[in-house]
């Protein structure tokens, strides 16, 4: 068995569901208890950083035998949930292809940085400088693993192992979540003077929404990744079919390229709610 397959079937057979996307779900800790394991066995020197309750990232240090330069491999551990999968934590090679919660997005990432490590030290080490190898918590979610580690790390260079299609990536866009709330006033559908339609308010939101997204996509793209873009995810509204609804409530995702400014979505959506608010009073 290739020893970088075989790490990644153990690690696609822990469950590391992102508790954040899933409440309840186990989260990071069995996987993380196991990587620093497998790290320090290798003969890499092991850190362990509790980035939130029972979620660790985990950071093995290979050093050289003299100063030099320093290279970072990085890799997250949780993964998205399991719903509508029969088996998820039984990896299942087929025609070359290992199965499983994972296995791609991205423990098979982190088998190979792991097992680079390996045959690096097998290898007779490190000349000059330092490789670290860092496996983080919560990339499916808020990225707190990330944004601890940089924190407490740095490198002269650095390569997430993220799953591209063999093809080297060296820009990708953000996001940018947002929720918005329609408040209308619940009244029997007989009466129309008393109600207001929360959803049909949202509507106009999402009308505007939509300008925007088209402004966003027809301004100029960035030369590898495209352009800025948003979407409606996910939308909940009123009670039942007899009645007003007071209340809509709207999740979206403002895809970001570089050079656009943290928070700008939540800025766009503030600049529109004001217009609303302002035509409607």
């Amino acid at each position: 068995m290739d020893p970088a397959i075989d790490l990644l079937r153990a690690l696609v057979a822990i469950d590391s569901v992102n508790p954040s996307l899933v409440p309840g779900a186990r989260g990071e800790a069995e996987i993380g208890r196991m990587l620093a394991e497998r790290l320090g066995a290798i003969g890499l020197t092991v850190h362990v950083h509790e980035v939130a309750p029972g979620r660790s990232n985990v950071v093995g240090v290979l050093d050289g035998r003299r100063a030099g330069r320093s290279l970072m491999l990085c890799g997250h551990v949780d993964t998205v949930g399991v719903a509508g999968m029969g088996r998820p934590f039984d990896p299942i090679e087929r025609d070359g292809r290992v199965y499983g919660r994972g296995s791609q997005d991205m423990k098979s990432g982190v088998a190979a940085m792991v097992d680079a490590a390996r045959v690096l030290v097998q290898g007779g080490g490190l000349d000059a400088g330092q490789l670290l190898i860092a496996c983080v918590v919560d990339e499916e979610h808020g990225s707190i693993g990330a944004d601890a580690l940089v924190t407490r790390w740095r490198a002269d260079g650095a390569v997430v192992t993220e799953p591209t299609d063999l093809a080297i990536a060296i820009a990708h866009k953000g996001f940018e979540w947002v929720e918005i709330e329609t408040e209308g006033r619940a009244a029997h559908g007989s009466r129309p003077r008393d109600g207001r339609d929360a959803i049909r308010l949202m509507a106009r939101v999402l009308g505007e929404l939509d300008a925007l997204d088209r402004t966003l996509q027809s301004r100029a793209a960035h030369p590898l990744l495209g352009a800025a873009s948003l979407h409606a995810s996910l939308i909940h509204g009123g009670r039942e079919l007899s009645s007003y609804p007071d209340r809509c409530h709207l999740q979206m995702e403002r895809r970001t390229i570089p050079g656009e400014q943290p928070g700008c979505a939540g800025r766009e959506v503030a600049d529109i709610l004001a217009r609303l608010s302002a035509a409607i009073s």
